[in-house]
């Protein structure tokens, strides 16, 4: 019986070869994406001929691969620290065989979005995958990326930052297009909350990108937790997220960003030895007939009022 679970623990981490030179703290709000699968043995993970769109790691156990009906003969075995499914999830074409636990075994779950945004961030995953396929392609003797622009691919499924979890600058892209059309066709108020973590680049430098990614990540989730369902917020770029507010003018905007700037003072500092980290914050709102580009262009010119001002602050 396939049972299931969220997140990976974190000795799993260093088994699996696909990440194997990934620093875990650089991808941590990708694995909270992810998802931790058990099961018996004989239990069926995959059948041949369905479309599929995870790829699966073996954390423990094994896995068996039988090309032509389940009682045939394993043609392969995928052992601890392998993954499988990452063929059918590249080409979007049906799976070629049945894959079934050989013994009890459990799994990690990485969906195709989350594996594409894991490529995209990074180089090292994106090396480590080409080598499986490559031992895949060979063993199989048959070729499946035939006419596959993987740069469109990239930019297709991935829609998480792999460092914070939000979504990141190409779904952005996507998701105000839809929703300046909504808001502009029936009249809905829009406001933007355009956001930049204080001397970034100075922690940086003092302490090391894997102090800065924590801190990356830290403020994220501050910010998320003062979110509605319906207020949207990605990483925009570096050490910059966005905030999209259907429905609110730029007066209760502005409170929601003075929350979120006072969350993140008051936060819990990454590091003990330096002060609380801080926030500026633009806010800007859409006003009639103007486009989503003159938009962007006001709650970043907000945003550095607020820099101006000596930042931690908030500045319409």
């Amino acid at each position: 019986m396939i049972k299931k679970s969220l997140g990976i623990q974190q000795n799993d981490f260093g088994c699996i070869r696909l990440l194997k030179c990934v620093e875990p703290e650089s991808i941590k709000g990708l694995l909270e994406h992810c998802s931790t699968l058990f099961l018996s043995a004989r239990d069926i993970l995959i059948n041949a001929g369905e479309l599929n769109h995870i790829v699966y790691f073996v954390l423990e156990g094994r896995l068996s691969v039988h090309l032509h009906y389940l009682e045939s003969e394993p043609v392969s075995f995928i052992e601890i620290g392998e993954c499988v499914g990452e063929m059918s999830v590249i080409d979007n074409q049906p799976t070629s065989a049945y894959v079934i636990a050989d013994e009890d075994s459990r799994l990690l779950a990485m969906d195709e979005d989350l594996l594409w945004s894991l490529v995209q961030s990074s180089h090292e995953a994106a090396c480590e995958l080409l080598f499986t396929l490559t031992k895949r392609l060979r063993s199989a003797d048959t070729v499946i990326c035939k006419g596959v622009d993987i740069e469109n691919l990239y930019h297709h499924y991935g829609s998480v930052d792999a460092l914070t979890g939000l979504h990141n600058r190409y779904w952005l892209d996507e998701a105000m297009k839809r929703l300046y059309q909504r808001c502009a066709g029936d009249g809905i108020p829009l406001s933007l909350i355009m956001i930049d973590i204080d001397y970034f680049k100075q922690f940086n430098d003092q302490f090391g990108h894997s102090c800065g990614d924590r801190v990356l990540y830290s403020v994220a989730q501050t910010i998320s937790q003062h979110l509605r369902p319906t207020e949207v917020i990605a990483r925009y770029g570096g050490d910059e997220f966005l905030v999209l507010m259907p429905g609110l003018g730029v007066e209760r905007a502005k409170e929601v960003a003075e929350r979120m700037q006072a969350a993140v003072q008051k936060a819990t500092p990454v590091l003990k030895e330096h002060p609380h980290q801080t926030i500026s914050v633009g806010v800007a709102e859409l006003e009639p007939g103007q486009s989503m580009e003159v938009l962007l262009r006001n709650v970043d010119a907000a945003l550095y009022r607020a820099k101006d001002k000596g930042r931690n602050c908030v500045s319409l």
